[in-house]
């Protein structure tokens, strides 16, 4: 576990050093590894610019909008009079 948390506090380091546009780039990286992890395998990708670009679909329609959180909060707050 502690050779775990020094990888990972290296990356918080190595964070703060870099450019946006790296940042991006190891954001992608760290996803095929989860994906690989998940049981991915090379032959299920024909392009991998479309493959990052589908990921990236999924993953913001996880995060809500700040819009979206706000009218949730909006309706929540009327339901609760």
């Amino acid at each position: 576990m502690g050779v775990e948390v020094n990888y990972r506090k290296e990356i918080v380091n190595l964070s703060k050093e870099l450019p946006y546009g790296q940042l991006r780039e190891i954001i992608d990286f760290a996803r095929f590894l989860k994906a690989k992890k998940e049981g991915f395998t090379y032959m299920q990708v024909r392009d991998s610019a479309e493959y990052i670009k589908k990921l990236r679909a999924e993953e913001g329609k996880k995060i809500k909008s700040g819009r979206k959180f706000i009218e949730e909060l909006i309706e929540w707050q009327k339901s609760n009079f």
